[in-house]
């Protein structure tokens, strides 16, 4: 979860309408933990169902459900718990999320982990990744990885040690490599139940590269790595995890990747969105901002998924928090949302206090809905009573309402940069047409920020 004021909105068209449903109240170890997989699946027999996309919502044994979680970075670990591996204190973090209702959990794929030489695949890695699936079919919970990280937490960035400077979404070796890791991760996992669908990468553009990815470099960089899952997985359904684009114009925008993907993200922090959001947290506008982004994204004609939201504890009390999200969450549902995965499971531990990322963005050791030795917060007793209340909901027949409301806004505004295709020139150009606006189209030029058009 990365953090950074957000400009004035400007996308591609806005078709707002919000329904509520207020009426319904290291190797060693890792041997050790592929031992362990065996015998917690051995011992509990239940298998997960497969999950499916049915249009409006996911599906589990023919009946469509809303997944409830957040997602897991480890108190004690944080990021770094590949490489310091306890898998008894995992097995807490899952049975604790068991406990609270959680029925998915979205998780980091450490990139330069998976990967730690070009081509060259880490066998313990993908150790690590299955025993997680054991505990996803021990505790009834969907595992959601989110790919290629990276960043995640604050300001921090994982790099891969042999990138050397090369643009990942758009130096071709890198997208070679990219792709051919995504078909890894599909053909590995290709039938595995236990997986809700796979998130691309979080965040994008990658944080390296923010202020350098056109549009053309997103649709290449989705419509690759989605081939190269599907070139052995069929079944899962695929998501780009991003944050913010549609309410900043950014390159990874609903308009520009829906085609690619099976279903959109939102991550509505409107306390990071004070130019959109400037009244208290617990404001009116504020707590429609998963609402508003949710059906923002449905215009392009995919459905939408809360993937982060939330405050920290370190910043607003408790029980401001928890009102704060069951405001959104009932919003969010109201509006369409086919899932909900907060940020996140578990504060950060004292002992993470005085390492990055948390000692340069110390607001992050606060977002957990427990604290870090596994005590409810208010927002976890919120948290359970929704869970319960979402798990009841009959979804049969239901869609989000229709927009009874629309801003039209100019084409240009809803494809990618350079597609001169409505612009009223015919026939051939003795001196061609340039645009400034699409600078990122043309050789040697930056993204613009049209946002600030709007400011």
């Amino acid at each position: 979860m990365r953090h950074k004021p957000l400009a004035r909105f400007t996308a591609a068209a806005i078709l707002f309408s919000v329904g509520l449903i207020s009426s319904f109240a290291a190797q060693t170890a890792a041997k050790q933990s592929g031992k362990a997989a065996q015998n917690t699946t051995q011992s509990n027999g239940v298998r997960l169902p497969e999950v499916h996309l049915d249009g409006a919502y996911f599906t589990r044994d023919g009946k469509r459900f809303i997944p409830m979680g957040a997602h897991w970075v480890p108190a004690k670990t944080a990021m770094q718990w590949p490489v310091q591996w306890d898998p008894k204190d995992i097995e807490a973090d899952f049975a604790k999320m068991h406990e609270l209702g959680y029925s998915i959990v979205r998780l980091d794929v450490m990139w330069a982990w998976f990967e730690p030489r070009p081509g060259d695949y880490n066998p313990v890695a993908f150790q690590q990744l299955d025993y997680l699936v054991s505990l996803a079919h021990k505790y009834q919970i969907y595992l959601h990885p989110s790919l290629f990280i990276g960043g995640e937490v604050g300001e921090a960035y994982w790099d891969v040690p042999w990138r050397h400077g090369r643009h990942p979404h758009a130096d071709p070796e890198m997208l070679r490599l990219e792709t051919n890791l995504a078909a890894e991760f599909g053909r590995h996992y290709a039938n595995e139940s236990a997986i809700i669908g796979w998130d691309l990468t979080d965040e994008p553009p990658f944080w390296i590269v923010g202020g350098m990815t056109t549009d053309a470099m997103a649709v290449n960089w989705t419509r690759l790595i989605v081939d190269g899952v599907r070139e052995y997985d069929k079944l899962h359904p695929v998501v780009v995890g991003t944050s913010g684009e549609e309410i900043t114009h950014g390159p990874f925008r609903a308009d520009n990747i829906a085609k690619f993907v099976d279903f959109l993200s939102v991550h509505p922090f409107t306390l990071y969105a004070p130019d959109l959001f400037p009244d208290a947290l617990l404001s009116a506008r504020g707590t429609y901002g998963a609402a508003f982004e949710i059906t923002l994204s449905q215009g392009a004609g995919r459905p939408v998924m809360i993937h982060e939201m939330g405050a920290s504890t370190a910043q607003f009390s408790p029980e401001r928090i928890a009102s704060y999200d069951r405001a959104q969450i009932y919003s969010g549902i109201g509006a369409g949302s086919i899932g909900v995965d907060l940020w996140c499971y578990t504060d950060a531990s004292p002992e993470q206090f005085h390492k990055v990322p948390y000692l340069r963005t110390p607001q992050e050791t606060g977002w957990g809905m427990t604290s870090w030795d596994r005590q409810d917060k208010p927002l976890a007793r919120e948290f359970k009573k929704f869970s319960q209340v979402v798990g009841q909901l009959d979804l049969t027949g239901i869609a989000p309402a229709p927009a009874d409301i629309g801003i039209v806004i100019p084409d240009e505004w809803a494809k990618a940069h350079g597609d001169f295709s409505h612009f009223g020139l015919t026939g051939p150009e003795v001196t061609p047409y340039v645009s400034t606006s699409d600078g990122d189209a043309m050789p040697g030029r930056p993204q613009p920020d049209v946002s600030r058009a709007n400011q």
